[in-house]
């Protein structure tokens, strides 16, 4: 059965033919079979999972799909289900797929034996190891403080180290989600899980990028190095165990004396120029201490190896695999012992452990001082920053030092895939060609829903003025008095203060993102207010109203944007080309949360009337075929029926 064939029978069960979809379904077909890159715009309302994974399943294609939540993996389940179920029942094929989540969401058996941590931060980890419970983390409830402490962990989890891990063969991660990998026919992973680079055969799989407006930002979270005042503290923590002794070193002096200073609210993240400044400090009371009290645990664990070894005439093959992997022994000495038995001993299982301890911290000393070298060289294609958040383990501040990629380019490499298809309600070839290097053919797909049953009003405010925020409150209320479901889109978290509301009213942050969705669906809630999640990533059906308080130029504050207006003017480009180009892709996504079903209609209002600065705006709106008004006055639904009005 090909891609035709299974769409036709699809028809029968109800679904709508759509032209755009069909065109989606032919240049998918086309990738499979010629390779290459291509790029598609699909609006809402296209069908594009199914456009894309229709031709995927029929031809038997293997592929990775990466989109850019782990909630939206959730509902990439749920289609595939669904048509591998039809599928099945026409063919008699199984469709193989498996949802992957980067090795850090999995428990690690070997560190949960080890650790014993408390009841309190374990949660319910005990009863899920008795349940058929696939080792996610984040499906638990235990404390967001243990993940790190739990997980499996690179610097932990060595390939040496798998060899002799007592866990190996029951291991969530290395053993059962690495052996679905294996298997299925169809990955869906996220996009910071992308940008690790850690699949098998990429070069016979298609990839397939869902949401690639948000592709550069992704990639920019999973490629940022980080130091915080925890990862100190817990090092600092693991060293005095191992020496037995009190450590005099005190990380948080160092980020209270530096940083502390720079914030003035509760949790906030601010950019820095630099971060070269702090380094000979930084190395002076931390780093070179640390250096040395790694290589004192050396110096004696090595003396204890040497001893153990003199003693016999024979290890096993797994220490001494173990033993030469972690390349801390000249190989000269390790040749002079023969490997004769297959698992170790009970004195070397405990040698392991030690050995692996030293093998741990060596890991995170030379990261500590790769950080050091990339501060120093205080690059302008690096962006850097400093976040603090609250620890309740801490009972302080933890504060966060960052460096990341101005723009991530060549991260994600076309040519390790069979092929590579793009797609979003708003791709931008130019966009997505500036920020993360990739090019490819450019389909842009016709939009299918009737948009003269949407008012776009502008009100005569701008947000550079005074007034402007009682404008907007206005504004919000005539808006509620007249829809039962209100999106309210903000650009500012603090602009989240004006909307304290009853209730009726919820913020972003109050809940998780799908239970506040659930609850303005349901109508426990009439209006949610948020930034940017709920510019792009929100699905509420039927009649409603948006907010939009303003033009969603991104903030000069966010560290991004900071630092990419800093690198262009840096090579004498005009860095607002860049924040109008990102600006249109998030206003062209704040209009799609209206129409997300044909039945669906409503009002949007925007508190911003310099939209009329920038022609392709109102192009856009009069593309759609949108209903816009300019309203001096806005006096809710009597007004909303007026033609379109130009200032």
């Amino acid at each position: 059965m090909d891609a035709q064939d299974f769409y036709e029978y699809l028809l029968t069960k109800g679904f709508e033919r759509r032209r755009s979809q069909e065109e989606f379904i032919e240049i998918v077909r086309e990738l499979i079979e010629e390779g290459g890159v291509k790029l598609v715009e699909a609006p809402t309302g296209t069908g594009k999972t199914f456009a894309y994974l229709i031709p995927l399943i029929t031809s038997g294609q293997r592929a990775i799909i990466s989109t850019g939540t782990k909630i939206l993996q959730d509902q990439l389940r749920r289609d595939i289900e669904f048509l591998a179920g039809h599928y099945r029942l026409l063919t008699g094929e199984e469709i193989s797929y498996a949802i992957l989540k980067g090795k850090g969401n999995y428990l690690c058996l070997d560190r949960f034996h080890k650790e014993k941590l408390p009841p309190e931060e374990l949660g319910d980890i005990p009863e899920l190891l008795e349940t058929e419970w696939e080792g996610d983390l984040t499906l638990s409830s235990c404390s967001p403080e243990a993940i790190p402490k739990l997980n499996v962990d690179e610097d932990y989890c060595t390939f040496h180290y798998r060899k002799v891990c007592p866990y190996r063969m029951e291991c969530y991660y290395w053993e059962k989600v690495k052996s679905k990998e294996r298997k299925a026919r169809i990955l869906v992973v996220n996009h910071a899980l992308l940008a690790l680079k850690e699949f098998d055969d990429t070069e016979d799989r298609i990839l397939v990028v869902d949401e690639a407006h948000e592709l550069d930002r992704y990639l920019i979270l999973a490629s940022t190095s980080a130091l915080s005042l925890y990862w100190f503290r817990e090092l600092i923590g693991n060293l005095e165990k191992l020496l037995n002794r009190e450590i005099r070193l005190s990380p948080e002096d160092f980020f209270r004396e530096n940083f502390e200073k720079l914030f003035k609210e509760e949790s906030q993240e601010i950019s820095l120029d630099s971060l070269s400044s702090y380094v000979p400090q930084l190395r002076k009371e931390l780093a070179d201490p640390i250096r040395r009290l790694v290589q004192e645990f050396r110096d004696r664990l090595l003396s204890e190896v040497e001893e153990f070894l003199e003693g016999r005439l024979m290890i096993s093959f797994r220490l001494k695999s173990f033993l030469e992997g972690t390349m801390l022994f000249p190989p000269e000495f390790l040749e002079r012992f023969k490997a004769g038995y297959e698992e170790p001993e009970k004195e070397e299982k405990r040698l392991i452990e030690k050995v692996k301890k030293l093998d741990y911290l060596d890991r995170k000393v030379r990261k500590l001082f790769q950080f050091l070298r990339l501060c120093e060289e205080d690059r302008e294609d690096l962006g850097y920053k400093v976040s603090r958040s609250w620890s309740k383990r801490l009972q302080t501040y933890n504060y966060r030092l960052e460096i990341f990629p101005v723009f991530p380019r060549g991260i994600v490499e076309p040519e390790l895939y069979r092929g590579v298809l793009l797609t979003s309600a708003t791709v931008d070839p130019e966009d997505i060609r500036f920020t993360t290097g990739i090019t490819g053919d450019f389909h842009r797909l016709d939009h299918n829903f009737d948009y003269s049953k949407v008012t776009f009003i502008i009100t005569n405010t701008n947000p550079k003025k005074e007034g402007w925020e009682e404008r907007l409150k206005e504004s919000y209320e005539d808006i509620r008095n007249v829809y039962d479901k209100v999106l309210v889109l903000l650009t500012n978290r603090r602009h989240l203060k004006l909307f304290e509301g009853n209730g009726e009213v919820a913020k972003q942050g109050e809940g998780s993102l799908n239970s506040l969705l659930e609850k303005l669906r349901k109508g426990e809630i009439k209006v949610l207010v948020g930034l940017d999640s709920l510019w792009t990533g929100v699905d509420v059906r039927g009649e409603k109203g948006i907010l939009m308080s303003k033009l969603p130029f991104e903030s000069p504050e966010d560290p991004v944007t900071y630092h990419r207006i800093r690198y262009l003017r840096s090579i004498g480009e005009d860095p607002f080309e860049y924040q109008r180009r990102k600006a249109f892709i998030k206003f062209r996504q704040g209009v799609g949360r209206l129409m997300r079903q044909k039945t669906d209609s409503g009002t949007i209002v925007l508190c911003d009337n310099r939209i009329w600065r920038y022609r392709e705006f109102i192009d856009f709106l009069r593309q759609l075929g949108v209903n816009v008004i300019y309203e001096k006055n806005f006096t809710a639904r009597r007004t909303w029926g007026r033609p379109y009005s130009r200032p």
